[in-house]
């Protein structure tokens, strides 16, 4: 060490260091993660109730999910999320910490490489946060069990420990097995090692099993391998891989402690030992950001927020941003674009893909329920909102999406009784009480619905037949309810996107019946077209199309007369200043641009 460098110096140093590498660490699932987090909350419910803690104790290992959802539930909250999470990471960094300086182990780096890898893994918006506290109990008991230094106090403390672990993380205590066999193999070297060794060995494989054979009803494989560090995060084999390094430095350290017959092993803290630790945490975070963190998922999850929030502006705003085409993306742009009043303005300022941006398709997976209702209830078909908000809960759990969805429709269809089902299970929770409470005063008293803009709007929209939904059921919501403008606009918008000019055309009439009293631009283009190919005049009665559209009609049709019939040249040298419009798109969709 320096002479300038006292370890009291170093000692700063070291807590400054830490101090700034945990606030980036906070940073970086505030700023970069936070809405991935947030969509983390909304896909589970936690409940103050004994029939939803049961379920968590009929599977060894399932206890660290129940406090991962009890962790989850405050993700709703951007601040408490990250900062949740950075907690995690420094209960994990000083356990870590504690187990090596007891063992004679100094080495400030290898302390921070855990606190990397639960970057790694919360970057995905998958991970379950209760897998980061598995990591904690084990840690906790291996650092239990080196403290207990009486043999007597050890083997009976700990293996009772060991049992209490395993029926609360399951495959983490085989985790803790393996750094325990190390410590008495290294550590203690008692001299019956070799028996509390195969004591060890005996327990870990031998407990699990009876406890398959007779108490779990699990599958044979669970017994020991469940849950995996790495379930759910199929994204980083890399992280999953480098989650197993402890024992194996440990394993190494130790050895070579012994070998060179060394009470301590401690790495200095000079100018060398400063640089390959930077370089080891930087290489640390470079592999995290590129290779753990995905910024398209961020923008997607940040849209589906705001969805929620009827923010919709930002929806569109992160849209601009999201790289490439999505379908999911788009779906979410143009219900966005509708929100704003832009739909028939704007909507080939984005990359429309057919009809495939209004809607999703019908799937049965998680995922698709999940976001695909949303398009239902603002189109006032509110069974068909019903039915994908059951669905997503079925298939992805109870969750407080689905749950005040079903609430809403089942007021706005005056079925006071299920929502009154739906609101119990809401009242169970700790976010979701005072929302329960506030919607619980209509089922009470249907008559205060009124009171509420959002429901009595949508009941005024609700269908009287029954019908099969069909491309969003948009013809028969119109015929139920010709005033209904969003579905006529996304009527229109799927005959632009497949290109039926006729149907267009057909239902150009409705703009003055919804009291239209300007054309909107999109149909002022696809008017044009019309009226070029059917050799009519189509404009309704009292409205009329600007020249400033006619005049650019012009251009359009003067540019590609300049290209001489060529239809790639065309496609590309007009995208720039006309790919925003009606025309490009039903002359070119599909086409290369480059």
């Amino acid at each position: 060490m320096p002479r300038f460098l006292t370890e009291k110096i170093a000692d700063r140093l070291r807590w400054i260091f830490l101090c700034i590498l945990f606030l980036a660490f906070y940073f970086y699932f505030f700023s970069f993660n936070k809405f991935h987090l947030f969509y983390v909350e909304q896909t589970q419910l936690f409940r103050f109730s004994g029939d939803y803690f049961r379920p968590f104790l009929e599977k060894p290992g399932e206890f660290i999910f129940y406090l991962g959802e009890f962790l989850s539930q405050f993700f709703a909250n951007q601040y408490l999320a990250a900062g949740i999470v950075t907690l995690l990471a420094v209960t994990t960094y000083f356990l870590t910490h504690l187990i090596l300086k007891k063992l004679g182990i100094d080495a400030l780096v290898l302390s921070l490489l855990p606190v990397l890898f639960i970057a790694g893994f919360q970057s995905n918006h998958l991970f379950k946060i209760g897998l980061i506290v598995g990591v904690i109990l084990a840690l906790s008991f291996s650092y239990l069990y080196l403290r207990l230094t009486n043999n007597l106090y050890r083997y009976s403390i700990g293996g009772v420990a060991w049992l209490l672990l395993y029926v609360l993380s399951g495959s983490f205590a085989l985790f803790a097995s393996v750094l325990i066999v190390l410590f008495e193999l290294f550590y203690f070297n008692s001299k019956k090692k070799w028996s509390v060794i195969l004591a060890i060995v005996l327990l870990s494989l031998g407990f699990p099993y009876l406890g398959w054979k007779f108490f779990y009803l699990i599958p044979f494989a669970d017994t020991w391998f469940y849950p995996l560090p790495f379930w759910g995060v199929s994204r980083m084999p890399l992280f999953a891989a480098l989650l197993l390094y402890f024992p194996v430095v440990i394993l190494i350290l130790l050895a070579y402690k012994q070998i060179r017959k060394k009470e301590t092993l401690i790495i200095p803290w000079n100018l060398a030992s400063i640089l390959a630790g930077s370089a080891v945490i930087i290489a640390g975070i470079v592999v995290v950001k590129t290779k753990a963190y995905d910024p398209k998922i961020e923008i997607f999850l940040g849209m589906d927020h705001h969805v929620q929030t009827e923010d919709w502006n930002k929806v569109i705003s992160l849209s601009k941003k999201y790289p490439g085409t999505n379908r999911l993306v788009l779906y979410y742009t143009n219900l966005a674009l509708y929100k704003t009043g832009q739909f028939s303005t704007r909507m080939f300022d984005f990359p429309q893909h057919g009809i495939d941006g209004l809607r999703l398709e019908w799937t049965r997976d998680e995922v698709t329920p999940f976001f695909g209702g949303e398009i239902f209830y603002h189109l006032n078909y509110i069974n068909e909102a019903y039915r994908w908000a059951f669905e997503s809960m079925v298939a992805k759990g109870l969750n407080p999406r689905s749950l005040k969805r079903l609430v809403q429709t089942s007021l706005i269809n005056g079925q006071y009784e299920v929502a009154a089902k739906y609101l119990n299970v809401l009242d169970q929770t700790l976010f979701y009480k005072d929302w329960a409470t506030k919607y619980r005063t209509y089922v009470l008293d249907p008559a205060r619905i009124s009171e509420n803009k959002e429901l009595a709007e949508k009941r005024k929209f609700l269908a009287k037949n029954d019908f099969i939904s069909y491309d969003l059921g948009l013809p028969l919501l119109l015929k139920e309810h010709p005033e209904n403008k969003m579905a006529f606009e996304y009527l229109m918008a799927v005959f632009l996107l497949n290109k039926d000019i006729t149907n267009f055309a057909a239902n150009i009439y409705r703009l003055k019946e919804l009291g239209y009293r300007e054309i909107p631009v999109n149909y002022e283009e696809a008017l044009l077209f019309c009226m070029t190919y059917f050799k009519k005049d189509l404009v309704p009665e009292g409205l009329s199309i600007r020249p400033s559209t006619i005049q650019r009609k012009n251009e359009y049709i003067a540019q590609i007369s300049r290209c001489g019939g060529d239809r790639d040249r065309a496609a590309r040298e007009l995208y720039k200043q006309f790919g925003n419009t009606c025309w490009y798109y039903l002359h070119f969709a599909g086409q290369t641009q480059k």
